[in-house]
């Protein structure tokens, strides 16, 4: 299956751009919009910043499908693992971030290429939503379960930051659904990245 969707030097030559660009726009992000500064949390310390690598994730999870959404999610999350995981002493989240952005990557492959071409482009914004449902299961079951049980964490502290999470990356499905739409009907974006994957 992981031949099936990496048949070409063209194809992984393509999956490495979109995920240095997913690894941009996650840098980019997070030093732009902060939300919560790093507060530590007993041996770990926690922060919450907006984090739009997925963007990358589902451009070319709805053209080129789940194999290559599923890599580009995973190389496109090593910022995002460096800043929200390693950096701050927490290999859990270090090495859980590429799994979740993964796993969306994965999801929306699956999920787009169910649609139907006359439904696609109403349909992404939900797609969004829905190829994150995985993500946010192993995000929710990081925090509430393995953050008290590794790091001592009090399980209403972590049950609120997990929430805060989730409604954040809601809020970030949404827009990079409403951006997916723009590029969506972008005629000459369509037909390059139609011809990438042809």
């Amino acid at each position: 299956m992981l031949m099936s969707g990496l048949r070409s030097s063209k194809n992984l030559t393509f999956v490495a751009m979109m995920a240095a660009l997913g690894n941009v726009l996650s840098f980019i992000s997070i030093q732009l919009a902060p939300l919560v500064p790093s507060i530590p949390v007993g041996p770990v310390s926690i922060s919450l910043a907006l984090d739009f690598s997925h963007l990358a994730t589902f451009i070319t999870a709805l053209y080129g499908g789940p194999v290559i959404g599923g890599l580009t999610g995973l190389i496109g999350g090593l910022v995002a693992a460096f800043e929200f995981g390693f950096s701050k002493g927490n290999l859990i989240s270090g090495f859980g971030i590429p799994v979740g952005k993964a796993m969306t990557g994965v999801v929306a492959g699956l999920v787009m290429s169910m649609l139907r071409a006359s439904e696609k482009r109403s349909m992404l914004v939900p797609s969004t939503l829905v190829s994150y449902i995985p993500e946010g299961i192993l995000t929710a079951f990081i925090f509430i379960s393995l953050y008290p049980l590794y790091f001592g964490m009090p399980s209403f502290l972590a049950t609120a930051i997990a929430t805060q999470v989730l409604v954040k990356a809601v809020c970030e499905m949404i827009a990079m659904g409403l951006v997916l739409m723009f590029l969506a009907d972008n005629r000459g974006f369509t037909a390059y990245l139609k011809g990438v994957f042809s």
